[in-house]
């Protein structure tokens, strides 16, 4: 049974604890408890401490500004022999409070919330480290307390850089958000509704019309005025509507079927004659996009503006004089995993869908298409996501085969 001493310190797990031994934890030392003593297996209750995943910063605080506190008698806890030459790193423990410190080193991924989390738990060994090189006990060899809050110091003023940066952000040419907009025309942007098709009058009407023609159960999910990009997009046509057709689920059922593309020149768009085709209009209000607002809602079609994701400004000059402002380079890696995943040309090659195999087991495949470019995804309310893609070498501005678009349902 361990002596009251050790007792306190083994129920000890967290500040709030502390408040509340820690009146009787000082009476004890007023009694002539020895801060050092050591339990019949040779530990103090300092090694009690660190033994946790996570020590109580307040507790080892605590001790260690006690006046009776004498570093030497805790060396133990130090892993580097003291005369360890230049060059050598063997350690005095396979388990100690400097393989605990590089574990909580920041790394490129770490947010604001990451690194200060990763402070706070790496606390309490910095503070007996400093304690211990203020009593010359460690390796000059070895990474001091220094070195590792210089790190946080470090990882911290690079996310300030980056809101720095960010501020200084400017439209980006490759991703749109999807934007909630009011209804303007029959060409607006846009999620289902009734089409509005041009009459046969044409031999450029007639070709299109065809592709769906032969199919009744053919509706329109979402049409793109692409001149509503303003141009941003050198991979996208300058202008043109582009209107996709899905084949019409049964209620409850998922978009799953084949898709077919129109696409209608900036000259048909102005000089064909153009009616509303409410047959082809999708029954029901199921592909509601996630997070649009009711108000923009007009009989079951869901008008689109677009805001451009952001970027680094163009002008290296700008980035370099933020960078000089704070005197340490960002990280690039911190830019490699940006979250794109909704709107038009998404990045969405990291998601992935399980797939059950005819072995019996289960496996992840992306939900693009290998050798396609997301074209556009948004969200519904309550049944996933829809993914349009196209090939590669399919997507060529004005010039684009948009007879190759694929759609593909995604679970979420």
């Amino acid at each position: 049974m361990l002596k009251e001493w050790f007792w306190l310190f083994k129920k000890i797990k967290s500040n709030e604890q502390f408040g509340e031994y820690q009146p009787a934890l000082q009476n004890m030392l007023s009694e002539g408890q020895d801060i050092h003593e050591r339990d019949a297996k040779g530990r103090s209750a300092l090694e009690y401490i660190f033994a946790k995943p996570f020590p109580c910063v307040e507790l080892v605080s605590w001790l260690l500004s006690q006046s009776s506190f004498k570093p030497a008698k805790e060396a133990s806890l130090y892993p580097y022999s003291v005369d360890l030459p230049k060059g050598h790193f063997q350690l005095t423990k396979a388990n100690n409070m400097m393989d605990k410190l590089d574990e909580l080193m920041p790394s490129a991924r770490c947010g604001l919330e990451d690194i200060t989390e990763k402070a706070r738990l790496a606390e309490p060994y910095l503070r007996l480290l400093t304690k211990f090189e203020q009593a010359g006990l460690t390796n000059q060899y070895q990474s001091g307390s220094e070195f590792y809050r210089q790190a946080f110091a470090n990882r911290l003023e690079s996310q300030l850089q980056l809101r720095d940066l960010e501020a200084q952000f400017d439209d980006l040419c490759v991703g749109f958000h999807m934007l909630a907009a009011e209804y303007d025309n029959e060409f607006q942007s846009r999620i289902a509704g009734a089409p509005w098709l041009p009459t046969p009058d044409s031999a450029s009407a007639r070709a299109n019309l065809d592709l769906i023609a032969n199919d009744e159960s053919l509706r329109l999910a979402l049409q793109i005025n692409f001149a509503q990009l303003q141009g941003r997009n050198p991979a996208l046509p300058s202008k043109g509507l582009l209107q996709v057709y899905l084949q019409e689920p049964d209620e409850g059922e998922e978009l799953t079927g084949r898709c077919e593309a129109i696409f209608w020149k900036q000259a048909d768009m102005e000089s064909l004659n153009w009616v509303k085709c409410q047959h082809r209009a999708i029954t029901g209000d199921y592909l509601a996009p996630s997070g649009f607002d009711v108000s923009h809602r007009r009989n079951g079609q869901y008008p689109l503006s677009w805001k451009p994701y952001t970027q680094l400004p163009a002008c290296e000059a700008e980035i370099t004089a933020v960078i000089d402002k704070n005197s340490l380079e960002i990280d690039p890696e911190l830019y490699t995993d940006l979250y794109y995943d909704y709107g038009l040309m998404p990045r969405v090659e990291a998601r992935t869908r399980e797939v059950f195999t005819e072995e019996g087991e289960f496996t992840e495949e992306p939900y693009l298409p290998e050798n396609h470019i997301a074209i556009l995804s948004y969200l519904y309310t309550d049944f996933g996501s829809s993914l349009y893609s196209i090939p590669v070498d399919a997507l060529r501005g004005d010039e684009t085969d948009w007879r190759q678009l694929t759609h593909t349902f995604c679970n979420d």
